[in-house]
Parts: structure tokens; sequence; C-alpha cells
């Protein structure tokens, strides 16, 4: 099966419904979510097509990437599918010192590149902060569970992404 079928295959809903959760998600609309998911299946197309290159994804990827590893279960579940392995991510990049930085910086440059290579997007226009900060989270109970004490069932958004045939 080809990876533009896998990734057609992928259930996105409940990554979308904890986006647009306003207090445990970012609170974004549907649009929004729609157009981040779109541009996360990009970058998960990309970490397809170049596996050894160093794809760095802008924060409106990322953040959908943080709720995609989240749901520990359905993202391992995820990433077999797609790519047959587990793809780890790795928050450190481009904090540790001047030359880290200077990595992520020519990652994220290269990243744009292959973005408007294969999707004609200008993946910094792309970008949009969307989170709100919130003061009191720490004093608003989580609301997690480890997976064996649930019947595991996960809220949705009945969510259908454009996509077009970028990989065909």
């Amino acid at each position: 099966m080809s990876f533009f079928n896998k990734i057609k295959q992928l259930d996105l809903g409940p990554i979308a419904y904890k986006l647009m959760h306003p207090e445990t998600g970012e609170g974004l609309t549907y649009q929004q979510v729609n157009r981040a998911l779109s541009r996360y299946l990009m970058f998960l197309g990309l970490i397809y097509l170049y596996p050894n290159v160093a794809i760095a994804p802008n924060r409106e990827i990322d953040h959908v990437w943080h709720q995609h590893i989240l749901d520990t279960s359905k993202y391992a579940q995820d990433c077999q599918m797609l790519f047959g392995r587990f793809i780890h991510h790795f928050p450190y990049f481009g904090i540790r010192d001047e030359g880290d930085r200077q990595q992520l910086n020519a990652a994220f440059a290269q990243t744009e590149a292959l973005f408007e290579k294969h999707f004609g997007i200008n993946l910094a226009e792309a970008e949009s902060s969307n989170s709100e900060d919130s003061s009191n989270d720490a004093k608003k109970p989580g609301v997690c569970v480890l997976v064996e004490h649930t019947n595991a069932m996960r809220p949705s958004v009945d969510i259908k992404v454009e996509i077009s045939d970028f990989f065909g």
C-alpha cells in the first residue's frame, strides 16, 4: 500500500478533539485544526520521503505532533502503520547551545524548502500562534488515566482534512 493510502487511513479525529478542547487542548477552531492537521500530514510525508534528513516542524505542526504523541498507544500504532517503526520526538533540538541552535535553524530552513518544493507552501506563512497562555494550569485537574483503567474510547471530531494527491 502506498504511503498516501496509508496516511488517508489515519484517524485524526481524536487529535482534532484534543486540539479543539478549550481546557485540556489548544482551544483551536475547526478551521485552525484542519489547517494544522493538513500541515502535519505533509510533515509526516517529508519524514517518509527523507528518512535521513533532519525535518524540523514549525510550532503549528509541533503542537499537533505533541498531541499525537501524548496518545501513546495511538501514536505508536500510527507510526508502525505509516513507517514500520516508531518515530521519536526529540524536544531539545536547538536549545542546548549556540551550535545546536544553528543546526536547528539549518534543519528548519531545509524543511521550509522541502515544503515549498513538494507542496508549494511557504511554511513561515502557515505558522500561527493558536495556543493561549494560562497561568492557572497548575490549579486545574488533569484528565489522564492509564489506558488499562479505561475502555480506551477516544472522543473524536468528525473531520475531513482536505489533502491533495501530493504523494501520488
